[in-house]
């Protein structure tokens, strides 16, 4: 009796935490920032991925922006960076899946897993400007 007393304070425990967390992931700190890339199609899509959301521009300086559910990384041994696969879900509860692979140099650019053959790179931002310009 006593046995099962603990089993369910244990489980109305584990639940209570589980009500408690928002449901949003956090994203690491090298992935946050504006992407851009200069392939035309997409020139005026740029898409931001702040700690917690991720914003894709839908042209003419509009944008759809989506909560961060779940990141998921892995080590692909066959590329450079890790894949990253972002899962945010719409306002109609659709879920979704944005993939990714990020390499760090050069300031960091990113290649989306199905066109490789874009490359994304980071808006830099106004703090990050070299000084050089100062005289």
């Amino acid at each position: 009796m006593k046995r099962e007393k603990i089993l369910v304070l244990i489980l109305c425990l584990v639940l209570l935490f589980a009500c408690q967390r928002s449901g949003k992931a956090t994203a690491p700190v090298e992935l946050i920032g504006v992407w851009k890339t200069t392939a035309p199609a997409y020139a005026d899509h740029p898409f931001e991925i702040k700690t917690d959301e991720v914003i894709f521009g839908t042209g003419e300086g509009q944008f759809d922006i989506y909560p961060i559910m779940k990141i998921k990384i892995e080590k692909d041994p066959r590329e450079q960076g890790p894949l990253y696969t972002l899962c945010y879900k719409t306002v109609e509860g659709q879920e979704y899946r944005f993939s990714f692979y990020y390499y760090p140099a050069n300031h960091g650019t990113i290649r989306f897993k199905n066109q490789q053959e874009m490359v994304w790179t980071k808006e830099e931002a106004k703090h990050e400007k070299s000084d050089d310009q100062t005289s």
